[in-house]
């Protein structure tokens, strides 16, 4: 090393770190798992608070890039930025998210000199569109190409309730969006999104898979069955002891004709996952990786979240705890330590009347109440929609 090139100690590297900080406050687990997935990447610190927890902070502590607080039910969020900005160092980028969506109040902020304003309930996608270039400069990929939205549901179990999730999930995304939305079925053999609905598949999907110069437009109109005017499920029904022989280009050439055809397609992927299921991974723009409070549960959901990671990256990957609060599950604070974090979603146990719907053949939102109340934030997660109010904010801003 020359003379004159200066050495950093240890205590200025720790300084450097601290200051390339992003420091977030926020009160509730949807935003600090939007945030988690779309600052990936980043010195990144989440917190428990508000605007007013963020300005103690800065009383002591200004080593920070960056600061995104929550000023939800603030009376007065303008005296409060003024308290913030009375500790908070010039160079510090600050970010707001509320509650408010009037497009009066977002340009009252953003005359402030505020980075940026997000209404809630803000989502990864967002987060990653209108946030992080932002805060970082840079775009992390959202593989947000022409084509529909694919959402994957993995069962790091058996019974943990993947199917069902999978199949009111693509129903509530339809309700709410009023777009087209698939149901695709990738167990093959012993699948049960047929048996729930109470429908018969036939032998289409599978010829599809292991030979996709066969699959055409017409494989839609074949294979495809209607759960309502929104709603098509696409299933097989194989024999136990068939050879199949499902290939990576006949997975990609499927989920391309189901993209063209639909806003969404929701998976229900068999797990594990061999490599000719990877394509579906590869296009999910979320993957839901479910569990029920269990050790085996626990176990997979570990491994589970890796191999979706280093197939399509983790900023995809999202852990939704199914039946939270059944009767002989694992403490909540022994899932957390397990998972190293809060489960980024969760579906409480609904009951006897989600095992009664199966047994009817019937969608268990017509039967169970509470499960539509508890799929919304999950929808909301996916599709950005969560009410009219919403949907006006964006349009005013251009999103």
């Amino acid at each position: 090393m020359s003379a004159n090139m200066a050495m950093v100690e240890p205590e200025e590297t720790t300084s450097l770190v601290a200051r390339n900080r992003i420091v977030c406050f926020v009160n509730d687990e949807l935003s600090a798992a939007a945030l988690r997935k779309g600052l990936d990447g980043s010195n990144l610190v989440i917190r428990r608070g508000t605007i007013r927890h963020a300005t103690r902070m800065l009383e002591t502590d200004t080593d920070l890039y960056a600061l995104v607080t929550d000023i939800s039910g603030m009376d007065d969020p303008f005296t409060e930025l003024e308290r913030l900005a009375s500790v908070c160092p010039p160079d510090v980028k600050v970010a707001l998210i509320g509650d408010n969506r009037e497009i009066t109040f977002y340009r009252e902020l953003m005359d402030t000199g505020l980075t940026e304003y997000l209404p809630t309930p803000i989502t990864r996608d967002m987060v990653l569109d209108q946030l992080r270039p932002k805060l970082i400069g840079d775009v992390a990929p959202t593989h947000n190409d022409r084509g529909g939205h694919v959402v994957s549901i993995c069962g790091a179990q058996g019974g943990a309730g993947a199917t069902s999730v999978a199949i009111n999930l693509a129903l509530q995304l339809a309700e709410t969006t009023k777009a087209k939305v698939a149901l695709l079925d990738l167990h093959l053999q012993g699948g049960e999104t047929a048996v729930m609905l109470g429908v018969r598949p036939g032998p289409g999907l599978r010829i599809a898979l292991e030979n996709p110069m066969r699959a055409d437009t017409l494989f839609l109109e074949r294979a495809a069955i209607e759960v309502n005017d929104r709603v098509c499920l696409i299933s097989g029904d194989e024999e136990l002891d068939a050879k199949l022989e499902i290939t990576e280009a006949g997975v990609r050439h499927v989920l391309g004709l189901l993209r063209q055809r639909f806003n969404y397609v929701v998976v229900d992927v068999p797990v594990p996952f061999p490599a000719s299921i990877y394509p579906v991974i590869q296009m999910s723009r979320h993957v839901l990786v479910l569990l029920e409070a269990e050790v085996t549960g626990l176990r997979n959901a570990h491994a589970l979240r890796n191999a979706v990671t280093n197939i399509a990256g983790k900023d995809r990957v999202f852990t939704l705890l199914n039946r939270a609060d059944r009767a002989g599950g694992l403490p909540r604070a022994t899932i957390v330590k397990a998972l190293g974090a809060e489960p980024d979603m969760v579906i409480p146990d609904l009951g006897k009347g989600m095992t009664q719907a199966v047994n009817l053949g019937i969608p268990a939102l017509k039967h169970v109440s509470g499960l539509r109340r508890h799929l919304a934030p999950i929808v909301r997660e996916i599709t950005g929609v969560g009410s009219k109010q919403k949907r006006r904010w964006k349009r005013w801003l251009g999103l």
